[in-house]
């Protein structure tokens, strides 16, 4: 049911498979094989993806529904075993390129405190609502929730330095001639695209781009780190592959909107010790980064 869960919610079973750490194939297996046994199709197969039939839609809400309450069953049965247990719900991104780096350090805040990271694509009112804290990336204007702003979304294009010899700025008409690496699945005005990079510049967007799409993050930076064309690049997610050399900006000015990272706290959870730790934490690299001149998107 969670690989069907995932297949769903990506349209694809190739992003389903690189976040469960599976094969293609194997997702594809594990699909067929719920579909035999219930006797009903799931899903219709296209070269674009996949997209739910009826019935698919019909199970996938009643899924999402009994894998929540999964979730928050074996949390509480582990909170009651005396584990303490401190979970932090954030996006992929985030989870991968900077928090991971950064575990053991708040590992080291919180001794005898099991520290655990839930991954969700979702807005935080519509992900599972077993987590103590979360970062998510908005406007912060989730109903129900306090968040308190952490990282402003800056974006850059960056590039592997060998790529195309980049070694630094370019003017953004030559950045456009670069072949562009696409992170596709968000709604309009989620977050900033190559469309909206263009926009920006005043430059006409490019309609026969033969750039490459992937459906997350991480592949996207995977790409741009084995010099397959220009991305964009979120701040703070890049700052570190920044300075290992991994990637370079090709712009000196980021843009930046008034979506960006935010520390959600759960509206439940009242007064807790190990959270306090993990927000101010979180809020002193807030403190911590340096401000750059921008170009301001709506």
């Amino acid at each position: 049911m969670a690989v069907f869960e995932a297949a769903a919610r990506h349209g694809r079973f190739t992003a389903a498979a690189s976040e469960l750490a599976m094969s293609q194939a194997r997702v594809s297996q594990q699909v067929a094989e719920l579909e035999d046994d219930l006797g009903v199709a799931l899903f219709e197969r296209g070269a674009r993806g996949v997209q739910l039939t009826a019935a698919g839609s019909t199970l996938l809400a009643d899924v999402e529904q009994g894998l929540r309450a999964i979730s928050l069953g074996v949390e509480r049965a582990r909170r009651h075993a005396g584990r303490k247990v401190l979970q932090i719900l954030t996006d992929f991104g985030f989870a991968a390129w900077w928090l991971m780096p950064r575990l053991s350090e708040l590992e080291r805040l919180l001794p005898g405190i099991e520290v655990r990271i839930a991954t969700t694509q979702a807005d935080v009112a519509a992900a599972s609502d077993d987590f103590d804290i979360a970062v998510m990336f908005g406007r912060g204007d989730w109903s129900g929730y306090a968040a308190t702003s952490l990282f402003p979304e800056e974006v850059y294009p960056v590039c592997s330095p060998a790529y195309a010899g980049a070694a630094g700025a370019l003017p953004p008409r030559e950045v456009a001639q670069l072949r562009h690496l696409h992170l596709r699945g968000g709604a309009k005005g989620r977050w900033f695209t190559w469309s909206d990079w263009h926009a920006a510049h005043h430059l006409a967007e490019d309609r026969r781009d033969d750039g490459l799409a992937f459906d997350n993050f991480q592949l996207v930076l995977q790409a741009a780190l084995l010099g397959r064309g220009v991305c964009i690049g979120w701040a703070p997610l890049i700052d570190d592959l920044i300075a290992a050399g991994g990637l370079v900006r090709l712009t000196d000015a980021p843009l930046r909107s008034d979506r960006g990272y935010h520390v959600v706290e759960h509206p439940d959870r009242g007064a807790d010790s190990a959270v306090e730790i993990v927000r101010a934490w979180l809020l002193s690299a807030r403190q911590a980064a340096q401000p750059r001149p921008t170009i301001m998107v709506a």
